[in-house]
């Protein structure tokens, strides 16, 4: 049962997302309550910590067994996309706060629910979680460090102290917690025992994500429709970034660094693919007041990187074929 509730979650994304923001809007508008904002960052808490039992220290010990391919998903994440998202914000977009908000969201590392994109498009599952592990290392350094010059960048001041504070409460502890609880679980009831408790902690978190986006769209409905156009504004953005980042990583992934089907497949679903929730959660905990106003923009986000990663998957047949010829 919980597999099916959790498939059901992860499937129809895009459907429960529209429903979240839509509903969170009109309750926002209709009953002009505070209380929606005061539940923002318990949620946050709940929805992180589930996500960090996707990490344990056995899958951490086999990362240099494959140096090349997560050398490549982290350049990916860490140096191209905020390069490109960077280009993309100076060309269609001139609020310095939504600017700020996109290039945070370029920096997020992927969510575990790539890993499933991974599975049904029969890639290296073992790869993606190597991948999603390193990529969640690698932010704890890379936003506080990237997210203070980000905001500087946009004259919007955060001291760097307040970064490394939030990030240590919303993705250091849960990390920490989250591999403890996963090494408790596996020593008292063994992998087989985890894996029956992993869907839980997956229904978990997107449940609490679609509730996020729920209070968020809630507690900024106001706002929200007063700049509805931004939805449009963010649209070319999302097809030249997803539409571009596919095609290159396909042409340097087949042609260039002669990367197996499986791999290259681990490689788009972890690197192109981000971490919306992750976003948001870091979002509203850096930057406070704004912070719900910031964590808008990834959530519109969310409506177009699942109908993207969607219609990529359907052509896995195609691209399997074009790796093998």
């Amino acid at each position: 049962m919980i597999n099916k509730i959790k498939n059901n979650l992860s499937n129809n994304m895009l459907l429960y997302t529209l429903i979240a923001i839509v509903l969170g809007t009109f309750a926002g508008y209709s009953l002009h309550s505070t209380f929606f904002s005061k539940l923002i960052l318990p949620v946050v808490l709940i929805m992180i910590y589930p996500m960090m039992l996707n990490i344990s220290i056995s899958s951490l010990k086999k990362i240099k067994h494959s140096k090349k391919v997560i050398a490549e998903a982290m350049i990916l994440n860490f140096i191209y996309a905020p390069l490109l998202m960077w280009f993309l914000t100076e060309i269609f977009i001139t609020n310095p706060k939504i600017k700020l908000s996109m290039m945070m969201f370029s920096i997020a590392p992927s969510s575990s629910m790539g890993l499933g994109y991974i599975g049904l498009a029969e890639g290296h599952i073992l790869s993606g979680v190597l991948i999603v592990a390193s990529a969640f290392l690698l932010s704890v350094i890379v936003y506080p460090l990237l997210g203070h010059y980000f905001a500087l960048g946009y004259n919007i001041p955060v001291p760097l102290k307040l970064i490394l504070k939030n990030i240590t409460f919303v993705l250091i502890l849960p990390l920490i917690l989250g591999i403890i609880t996963r090494e408790y679980i596996e020593r008292k009831k063994g992998k087989e025992g985890f894996k029956k408790i992993k869907p839980y902690a997956s229904a978990i978190t997107l449940t609490s994500f679609y509730l996020l986006i729920f209070f968020i769209f809630a507690s900024k409905s106001m706002l929200i429709l007063q700049n509805y156009m931004y939805i449009f504004k963010l649209l070319p953005i999302a097809i030249i970034y997803y539409g571009l980042s596919i095609l290159f990583t396909l042409i340097i992934n087949k042609k260039i660094l002669k990367i197996e089907y499986g791999q290259h497949q681990s490689i788009v679903f972890t690197s192109i693919g981000k971490n919306i929730a992750l976003t948001i959660a870091i979002l509203i905990t850096i930057f406070k007041e704004d912070g719900p106003y910031l964590a808008i923009f990834p959530a519109i986000m969310a409506l177009f990187q699942t109908p993207f990663l969607m219609t990529y998957l359907k052509f896995s047949k195609k691209i399997r074929n074009w790796f093998n010829n």
